[in-house]
This record gives structure tokens, C-alpha cells and sequence, in this order.
């Protein structure tokens, strides 16, 4: 006799089936990582910061100035109206970033359908990364951003500027980074002299910031310039490019450096590489940030301009938003683990979406070798030596030695765009099938 519970299951496709098994498996690491932290009753950043520091103010009827966006606030008050403990609320959590997960892994199934592309590999290229940043997902908040910056992606490419840019918006309130999105995501209209998109979008952009920065400003001004003014004079923390470039000079005797420990006023909540050369360079990295990510978004415009073929304008804007992505990670003071988590469903996308089989292949194992190292890194630094003044020689290495492979993955991506800018593809059968719509 037919066992009826399978049946829903085999009248499934082969497509379903793996998006349905990727979802059971990633619930089972997600309730494995809870199970763990809960019997090893583990601090996390959810219950430290996100219960007692952001949360349970707002409900005592205060509204708490935190170092990020306002919107942020919301996503994290969602999880406090199930739970009212700090484990039933850390449980909460995971569950909510556990559903926005899978919300990404749909989207990210979804464009590579669009482009004719193999899904299968589009949600197991996703879900590994996001496997192996398991600790940093459901410990941080970074996903909700991720996951609206891959919806607006989506919602772009099929021709829905209101919907694209006002969840960008939003993205950009609750994280500043997709700001710097923005303008690549106007590009495709641009290019298709769809001037009525490029304003709707640009105006459902623009209004739905005003609107929620301006009702911050009448509520509670520090929600917009609270965060501001944290992040304006921070140092070096000691994970960022910058900082892990300058220790080895240290360790050489030609420069002297320490280390603020987060604990410590003035650390902004990071260990902080000090110093002469530090502090010299902290004031120059965020315009430094911006004048590169502007200069490449003009080369972009310029070669769009220039070329017209819908496969390579594909590959060329994915290339681009990876790239502002990296870049806003390596020019930045502050490079933390889970910054990493943005670039997942856009470096997901590449992987597919490209048929250059050597670029694509070596793109996903440096990718998945420097998440990896990365994951090594924190535990090392953090579990093992307690990190602060614990932080040793060997630990700053390994650090830089993770900087130095984002780095090489941003360079491969460029390189590979200006590749396909001067070649075209390599590919017989990339861009044949329907569905294009740059």
C-alpha cells in the first residue's frame, strides 16, 4: 500500500524537489545551530544586543539610538512579539532569519529561471554559502538587507521599478550599502532609454526615503543622525583591509601599532587596530570608498553605452553590483565576518549565469575557501583567543590572508568583465532561451 503522504511529494518536478530538500536541510542546520548555542548557553549577539539593548527599551516605551538605519528597528522588534525571554526570543530569531533565507533562495531561483540558467545549482551555490556563514546568519541581521537587495534585483530585471526601488529603499534604511546600488540598478533603463521606468524608480526611490528619514526626523532626530555620527569617526577595526595591510609593518618593527579591545570606550563596539598609521589612514578610506565605486559605475555606464547585447549586459550589471559590493567591503574601516552574507545571492548568481566554465569554477572555490577561512578565523580569534589584547601575530595573518582572497575575487570578476566587454562570450548556448529583459 502507497504511503498518500509521499504523493505531493513525486507529483513534485526535479526543480521543486531540490528547492524543497535544500529547505529541509537548511531548517535542520539552522535548529542544530539553536539547539547548540541553547545547551552550551552560548552569548549571542542576538540576545546581548538585540534583546536587552534594542528590543526590550522599544517595548519599555523607549525609542532606542542604535548604530544602524531606523528600518532596522522594525526587523528586530518582529521577533519580540512571539517572545518575551531572551532564549524565546533568540528562538524567534532564528526562525524569522530562517524564513528570510528561503525567501532568498526563491528569488535567487527565480532569476536564474528568468535567464534560462540552471536552477538547481543557482539554490545549491546559495545555500552552501550561506551554510557555511551559518553562525554569522543567524546571529546577525545582515540577511534582511541581502534578501531585499536580490528581491529589488529581481523585481528590476522584470520591469517593476516601483516595487524594485521602493524594497531598495528600504534595504538602504536598514543597511546603508544598498545605496550604492541604486545607480546600477537605474542602468538597465537607462541603456533602454526607458526614461518612464528610470523615473518611476528613481521617484519610488527617492519618496520612499524622504519619507521614512523625514518621520524619523519628527519622531526621534538621533534615529538618522545617531548612526551617522557612529560610524563617521571610527578607527580601523582590525579585520578591515586597511588595518590587516598595516600590521605586518608592525610585526616588522617599522611602524608601532595596538589593539583597543570592543570592551573598551571609544571602540565603537569593535577591536581596533591604534596607531600612527591607522589613525593617518581611517580619515581617507570612506572617500577613497567612494570616489573608486563612483569611477566604476561610470566605466560601466560608458560600456553599456557602447554595447547592446542582452547576454553581456546580463553578466556586466551582476559583475557590477559584485564588484561595488567587494569594493565597499575592502576600502571600508570596518570589514566584519558577516558583511560577506550581502554579496551571497549576487555572487550566487554570477557563478550561474556565467559560461565561461574556468572563471566560473574558480570564482565558486575561492568564494567558498574564503568564506570558509573567514568562518576559521572568527572561531580562532574570538573563541579561542577571547579576542582584545588575545589577538596575536597569527591571527592577523589569517586575517589578511582572507582580505587578500576577497581581494582576488574582486579582481577576477573585473578582469572577466572587461574580458566579455572586448570578446563577448564564450558560450554557445547562454542568452538563447526566452525570458531576457535588459
Amino acid at each position: 500500500m502507497k504511503l498518500v503522504t509521499l504523493k505531493p511529494y513525486r507529483e513534485l518536478d526535479d526543480i521543486q524537489r531540490v528547492e524543497l530538500l535544500l529547505a529541509i536541510g537548511m531548517a535542520v542546520a539552522f535548529v542544530c545551530y539553536f539547539i547548540a548555542i541553547y545547551v552550551g548557553n552560548i552569548e549571542t549577539e542576538v540576545i546581548r544586543d538585540r534583546f536587552w539593548k534594542n528590543v526590550e527599551p522599544l517595548w519599555d516605551g523607549e525609542i532606542p539610538i542604535i548604530e544602524y538605519p531606523p528600518v532596522a528597528l522594525l526587523f528586530f522588534a518582529v521577533p519580540r512579539i512571539f517572545a518575551d525571554t531572551p532564549w524565546g526570543y533568540n528562538a524567534a530569531w532564528v526562525i524569522w532569519v530562517y524564513a528570510f533565507t528561503m525567501i532568498g533562495m526563491v528569488f535567487v531561483r527565480r532569476i536564474a529561471e528568468q535567464y534560462g540558467a540552471d536552477q538547481k545549482k543557482a539554490m545549491a551555490v546559495y545555500c552552501v554559502l550561506m551554510l557555511i556563514f551559518l553562525q554569522f546568519v543567524a546571529d546577525r541581521y545582515d540577511i534582511f538587507p541581502a534578501v531585499m537587495t536580490i528581491i529589488a534585483f529581481y523585481f528590476m530585471i522584470t520591469k517593476r521599478p516601483v516595487l524594485a526601488f521602493v524594497i531598495l529603499a528600504l534595504a538602504t534604511l536598514t543597511k546603508v550599502y544598498p545605496l550604492l546600488l541604486a545607480p546600477l540598478f537605474l542602468i538597465p533603463y537607462l541603456t533602454d532609454r526607458d526614461w518612464k521606468g528610470l523615473l518611476t524608480g528613481a521617484a519610488a526611490y527617492a519618496v520612499t526615503g524622504l519619507a521614512i528619514v523625514g518621520a524619523c526626523l519628527l519622531i526621534e532626530p538621533d534615529l538618522i543622525y545617531g548612526f551617522l555620527d557612529y560610524h563617521m569617526d571610527r578607527p580601523l577595526e582590525i579585520g578591515c583591509v586597511a588595518a590587516t595591510l598595516i600590521y605586518p609593518f608592525d610585526m616588522l618593527g617599522i611602524t608601532s601599532t595596538w589593539i583597543l579591545p570592543a570592551t573598551d570606550p571609544g571602540s565603537f563596539g569593535s577591536d581596533d587596530l591604534m596607531g600612527a598609521w591607522p589613525d593617518a589612514v581611517a580619515p581617507f578610506l570612506t572617500p577613497i570608498m567612494m570616489g573608486v565605486i563612483v569611477l566604476a559605475a561610470l566605466y560601466y555606464i560608458y560600456a553599456r553605452l557602447q554595447r547592446k547585447r542582452t547576454d553581456e549586459r546580463t553578466f556586466l550589471i551582476l559583475a557590477a553590483v559584485n564588484v561595488v559590493l567587494l569594493m565597499f567591503m575592502i576600502f571600508g574601516k570596518v570589514f566584519s565576518s558577516q558583511y560577506l552574507i550581502w554579496s551571497v545571492p549576487f555572487l550566487a548568481m554570477l557563478v550561474v549565469l556565467s559560461p565561461n566554465k574556468v572563471f566560473n569554477k574558480r570564482l565558486l572555490y575561492l568564494t567558498i575557501a574564503s568564506f570558509a577561512l573567514t568562518q576559521v578565523n572568527f572561531a580562532y580569534i574570538y573563541g579561542y583567543l577571547g579576542g582584545g589584547l588575545g589577538i596575536n601575530d597569527l591571527a592577523m595573518i589569517l586575517m589578511l590572508i582572507r582580505n587578500l582572497m576577497i581581494v582576488a575575487i574582486m579582481v577576477m570578476i573585473i578582469l572577466e568583465a572587461v574580458r566579455v566587454r572586448r570578446e563577448g562570450y564564450s558560450g554557445d548556448d547562454y542568452g538563447k532561451e526566452p525570458g531576457f529583459v535588459f
